[in-house]
């Protein structure tokens, strides 16, 4: 006997998403609180429909403390007209509005972090909710999905095009190249991936090519991070078929994977000197920072070295740490055929 189909959750979108022109709306899901007994969390969305084509769904700001996406995306959703798109462009600069005005990962409404929260719960937490909407009513409108990230206040990376490849070989092919049509100065794939839950995990689960990125971080935005993102952005475009290519040939892009081992966690609580600027080269066993117990300046020094060889391509902002805290983590390069198994 077939299973019936989950219940739809309460969240509702109302923005004109097939009329041609630029449409402004938003997806809305109920919230009765103390300030509002008959509220709303609304997130905002922009619709750019132009002449018959694919259909390209960019988020940001499901971490609130991640700007530069929801920067890049909302000068997108001001900068270009729906005239010169072959095709649908979907824009959510900020998924998730009270982690933004909080500058927090998660959600200061329920606590709950949204990037782990998909494909959501028609019954479940204001957050819950907002995910099941967007797995409802945006992810089957989108050929592909580009879910913008970056650190947030605790993180920094170099700037990278980032995600996973699924186990189906032609859409691992068709996700892989449009991580590299980002060209960002550096394409990472996470070989073995931990997190579950994300927008582009659910999205690859659906037959959708989905990607994400990793824009920089500290909980700030800088010129260059920004130009990654909206250069990036707009490769995609053209190479989705929605624009015509601005400019010259996107440069180059450098390859690489992150492997299990490539983490180095804090061994217990402390606070943690580098010694490695983020893009250096190292390897395995060389001294990686130390940990200090400011508390207890009698106690020796602790020592801690790398993983294994790679580029450092992510560290920790915060120097102080609780045990099991990623530090920082190294990516190597690798190859197309290497990554899709050939």
């Amino acid at each position: 006997m077939r299973a019936a189909p989950p219940a739809a959750g309460p969240a509702r979108l109302d923005v004109e998403l097939d009329r041609p022109g630029r449409h402004l709306g938003s997806l809305f899901v109920p919230h009765s609180h103390n300030r509002s007994a008959y509220g709303r969390i609304n997130v905002p969305v922009v619709v750019l429909n132009g002449s018959p084509g694919p259909t390209l769904l960019c988020t940001a700001g499901v971490h609130g403390d991640e700007y530069e996406g929801q920067i890049a995306l909302s000068r997108l959703a001001r900068a270009i007209h729906p005239d010169r798109l072959s095709g649908r462009l979907i824009l959510v600069p900020v998924v998730n509005p009270a982690a933004s005005a909080a500058a927090t990962r998660t959600s200061p409404i329920d606590g709950v972090n949204l990037a782990r929260s998909f494909p959501g719960r028609a019954d479940g937490s204001p957050s819950e909710q907002v995910a099941e909407g967007v797995t409802r009513l945006l992810l089957p409108l989108a050929d592909c999905l580009v879910d913008l990230h970056s650190g947030g206040k605790t993180l920094d990376y170099l700037p990278c095009a980032f995600g996973r490849l699924p186990g189906d070989r032609p859409l691992a092919e068709k996700t892989l190249d449009l991580m590299l049509a980002f060209a960002a100065p550096h394409t990472v794939v996470m070989r073995s991936p931990e997190a579950s839950g994300t927008m582009v995990s659910t999205a690859l689960e659906r037959g959708i090519p989905a990607m994400a990125t990793e824009l920089g971080g500290g909980g700030g935005v800088t010129p260059r991070t920004l130009a990654v993102a909206e250069r990036g952005l707009m490769n995609v475009l053209a190479h989705l078929g929605l624009m015509e290519r601005p400019g010259s040939k996107p440069a180059d892009t450098r390859l690489m994977g992150v492997e299990p081992g490539g983490f180095l966690r804090a061994p217990g609580s402390g606070f943690f000197e580098p010694l490695h600027t983020l893009g250096a080269a190292v390897q395995a066993g060389e001294a990686a920072g130390f940990l200090w117990d400011l508390e207890r300046p009698d106690r020796e020094l602790e020592a801690l070295a790398m993983p294994d060889d790679g580029l450092l391509v992510c560290r920790r902002v915060p120097a102080g740490c609780a045990q099991a805290d990623v530090l920082l983590h190294l990516a190597k390069d690798v190859t197309r055929n290497e990554l899709l198994g050939r």
